[in-house]
C-alpha cells in the first residue's frame, strides 16, 4: 500500500512537472485581413493578452481560406467579402469586424479625379483604353489587376459590382499579390488598379506618394460612404468559422470586437464599433 501511494505522489508531480500544451489557432484567407488586420496588431496583441498562440497566418485570399476552413485544415478564415448562399448552406458563420472598400488607384500625376462605374467598367473590359476618353490625358490605359484565376474576393466582387459579371479584358498585367498591385501603379504613370483601401498603408510612404484614390460615381472611399453601403464597392471583413466560435476562436472573435480589438481594425478600416 505505501509503495502505492508513493507512486502515485510521483505520478501527481510528473503530471504537474510537464507543461500544459498551449492553445492555439491557424487563420488562412483574405491577404486584406491577413496584412492589416492580423499582422497589423491583432495576432500579437491577443497572444499577449491570452496566451494563445497562432501557428499560422495564411493569405491565400478569401475562398482558398473557405476552402481550407471546410476542410478542416484551420478552425478560422477570413473574408473581405460577403458569404455566398451555398457557403451559408455548409453552416459557416461571418462575425463582422469592420468595413472596407475597394479603391480605384491611379497616379497622383493622373488628373482624372472621378470615374463612373461605366467607365471603370469600360477600362477593365478592354473598351476603353485610353485616358483621354474618361477626362484625362492622351495616353494609353495600362491596368493590372490580381491573378484573375485566384478566387480572390477582391476580384469576385468587383467582376460583380462593376463588371456585372462581364469578363475582364486581355493583356492586363496580373501581380500575386494586391500590396505589389500598388506598388506597381507608382511606377506606371498611366496606370490603375483596385485593391483594397486599406492595404495602402501596408507600402511604404514613398509609394504612398505616387498613387492616389479617385471617387466612384462622384463618392469618395471615406468612412461615411463605406460603412453605409453609398460608395459602390464597399464591403465587410467577416471572420469565418464552421458554426458558432468555439474555445480559442471564440476568444479571438470576441477580442477583435472589444475596444482593444476594434481599435486595430480601425487603424486601416471602417470598425464596426466605434
Amino acid at each position: 500500500m505505501k509503495k502505492l501511494v508513493a507512486l502515485m505522489i510521483l505520478l501527481v508531480f510528473v503530471i504537474a512537472a510537464v507543461p500544459a500544451l498551449a492553445a492555439e489557432i491557424s487563420y488562412s484567407g483574405s491577404s486584406t485581413i491577413g496584412t492589416s488586420v492580423m499582422k497589423a496588431g491583432a495576432v500579437s496583441a491577443f497572444e499577449a493578452k491570452t496566451g494563445i498562440k497562432f501557428t499560422k497566418v495564411d493569405e491565400p485570399g478569401s475562398g482558398k481560406g473557405i476552402k481550407a476552413l471546410l476542410a478542416g485544415e484551420v478552425p478560422l478564415a477570413g473574408a473581405s467579402r460577403p458569404l455566398k448562399p451555398e457557403e451559408k448552406k455548409d453552416k459557416l458563420i461571418g462575425t463582422t469586424i469592420g468595413y472596407d472598400a475597394i479603391a480605384v488607384f491611379i497616379h497622383k500625376d493622373n488628373p482624372v479625379k472621378d470615374l463612373t462605374k461605366e467607365q471603370l467598367k469600360g477600362i477593365f473590359t478592354g473598351q476603353i483604353k485610353n485616358w483621354k476618353e474618361v477626362g484625362g490625358k492622351d495616353a494609353p490605359i495600362t491596368p493590372n489587376t490580381e491573378i484573375l484565376t485566384g478566387k480572390r474576393a477582391t476580384i469576385e466582387m468587383f467582376q460583380e459590382l462593376v463588371l456585372d459579371g462581364a469578363a475582364f479584358g486581355p493583356g492586363f498585367k496580373q501581380i500575386d499579390l494586391p500590396r505589389d498591385q500598388i506598388i506597381d501603379l507608382a511606377n506606371t504613370p498611366n496606370g490603375i488598379c483596385t485593391v483594397s483601401l486599406g492595404l495602402l498603408a501596408a507600402t511604404s510612404s514613398d509609394v504612398q506618394a505616387k498613387v492616389k484614390a479617385v471617387s466612384l460615381n462622384g463618392l469618395a472611399p471615406d468612412d461615411k460612404n463605406i460603412q453605409s453601403g453609398a460608395y459602390l464597392i464597399s464591403r465587410p471583413l467577416l471572420l469565418v468559422t464552421k458554426g458558432l466560435p468555439k474555445d480559442e476562436v471564440k476568444e479571438f472573435v470576441t477580442f477583435m470586437l472589444s475596444s482593444e480589438g476594434q481599435a486595430i481594425v480601425a487603424k486601416n478600416f471602417v470598425p464596426v464599433r466605434k
